[in-house]
């Protein structure tokens, strides 16, 4: 990752978020999920997650599977784990809400299914953003970072597990749940947090600032622009 790879700041951001809102939904009055905060928690990380998964599966699967040469095993291994997360995410919401056929659910193993589960998740993302990094110039990422972030905002906020992932069906698929979700989400009055924005492109000197016509100043910036990507990705140029 280089310090322009707006994609991978923007996804280790959302994963760090969504770690910490795990990690709030773990504490003692989390795992009982009979408070209000640990309702409230509990819904925050649902949504976060359910919403960050579908914007994957809309914008980094095509996307790896159009750019990255033999990326196929890749997303295959990917969508596996992502749709058992989403079911393991569906019981949770279940169990919160008092269904039928989830009360007999203990919450401990649940929330360790759920940390087990979005761990590995998260690994496997960050080799898909990876393997789009190597193969997608500066400009490209910035443009995926963004649609993930726009993904995000207008995607379903709850698990679907049984929702086509891939294919034609799955875009409008992905609308109609969304739309759905929101009208229950201003129902129940459920927490639905922001997604993460990524972060703005800054430019590599004080000299291209001036240039494009926005200076920022920046203490760390050098009077003049690094070299072309190409020479300072290579190892052992100076």
């Amino acid at each position: 990752m280089t310090s322009e790879d707006t994609l991978s700041l923007t996804v280790e951001a959302t994963q760090r978020s969504l770690q910490d809102r795990l990690a709030e939904c773990l504490a003692p009055a989390g795992l009982r999920a009979r408070s209000r905060d640990a309702y409230a928690h509990t819904d925050a990380f649902l949504a976060a997650t359910s919403r960050h998964v579908a914007a994957v599966e809309a914008v980094l699967v095509p996307s790896v599977r159009r750019q990255v040469p033999e990326g196929e095993p890749a997303v295959r291994d990917y969508l596996r784990v992502a749709r058992r997360l989403e079911v393991t995410l569906s019981m949770v919401k279940a169990r919160l809400y008092g269904e039928a056929h989830a009360i007999y659910l203990a919450w401990p193993q649940l929330w360790a299914d759920v940390e087990r589960q979005l761990t590995e998740h998260n690994r496997l993302e960050r080799e898909l953003v990876e393997a789009l990094v190597a193969s997608a110039d500066r400009t490209e990422l910035d443009v995926l970072a963004r649609r993930v972030f726009d993904a995000e905002t207008h995607g379903p906020t709850r698990p679907h597990p049984h929702l086509p992932h891939t294919g034609r069906l799955s875009p409008a698929a992905r609308r109609l749940w969304a739309v759905a979700d929101r009208v229950w989400d201003s129902a129940e009055g459920r927490v639905v947090p922001a997604p993460v924005r990524p972060q703005a492109h800054r430019h590599d000197s004080l000299l291209a600032q001036y240039l494009v016509g926005d200076p920022h100043f920046d203490d760390h910036a050098s009077l003049r622009e690094h070299r072309s990507r190409s020479t300072r990705d290579t190892p052992g140029t100076t």
